[in-house]
C-alpha cells in the first residue's frame, strides 16, 4: 500500500520546518501528530508546510489543532504554509481555522513572520 503522506524536516533561522506532501487522513493522522508533536518547543516557531498536500480530512484538522494547542501550552509559534484557493485552504476556511491560525502563502513569508515576530506575544 502506498504511503498517503511524506513528510520532510529542516531547520531554519527561529523555525523547524516540516513539509508535508500528499494527503492527511485518518489513517496517517497519529503518525503526523507524533512526528509534528516531537518538534514542538524545539524552536520558537513551527512551520508546517502544506503546500504540497492535496487532501486534509476532519483527522487532519485535529492533528492542526491539537498542535496549535500544544504549541500555545509551551510558548511557541504555530505557522501553516498553504496554498491559495488549494482544498487545504478551503477546509481551513469552512471550518474558521484559518481565523485563529498564523496562515501564510509561501514559505519564505512564514519565515520571515518567524523571524521578526515572537510567538509569545
Amino acid at each position: 500500500m502506498p504511503e498517503l503522506a511524506t513528510i520532510e524536516f529542516e531547520r531554519a533561522e527561529r523555525a523547524s520546518v516540516v513539509r508535508i506532501e500528499g494527503e492527511i487522513d485518518m489513517s496517517n493522522a497519529d503518525h503526523i501528530l507524533d512526528e509534528l508533536m516531537a518538534r514542538v518547543g524545539s524552536d520558537p516557531w513551527l512551520i508546517v508546510d502544506l503546500t504540497s498536500c492535496s487532501y486534509v480530512d476532519s483527522a487532519g484538522l485535529s492533528v492542526i489543532a491539537r498542535v496549535d494547542a500544544r504549541c500555545r501550552e509551551v510558548l511557541c509559534g504555530l505557522r501553516l504554509v498553504v496554498r491559495a484557493e488549494s482544498g487545504v485552504e478551503r477546509v481551513l476556511s469552512m471550518t474558521r481555522l484559518d481565523a485563529v491560525l498564523n496562515v501564510d502563502r509561501t514559505l519564505v513569508e512564514a519565515m520571515k513572520s518567524a523571524v521578526e515576530e515572537d510567538p509569545r506575544a
